[in-house]
């Protein structure tokens, strides 16, 4: 019982953080260890996109589209 209690009090007080961390694997799908430290601070996960400065931010789609998107082209 008294691991349960910790077990509770501890996901209540990261509450933030573990919400931060799930949206962060829901967009980039897979994080590095320094990406989860970036991310438990406020910032985005900084990724080299292949060119010429690796300090750019990932600009590809995430893996999960925005809720209401389709994938189905609008009629014309």
């Amino acid at each position: 019982e008294d691991g349960l209690n910790d077990a509770r009090r501890i996901l209540t007080e990261k509450q933030h953080e573990l919400e931060a961390l799930a949206r962060g694997l829901l967009e980039y799908e897979t994080l590095t260890g320094d990406e989860i430290r970036n991310l438990l601070d406020g910032r985005p996960p900084i990724r080299d996109d292949g060119g010429t400065s690796a300090a750019k931010h990932r600009t590809s789609r995430p893996a999960i589209p925005p809720a209401g998107a389709t994938g189905v082209p609008k009629p014309a």
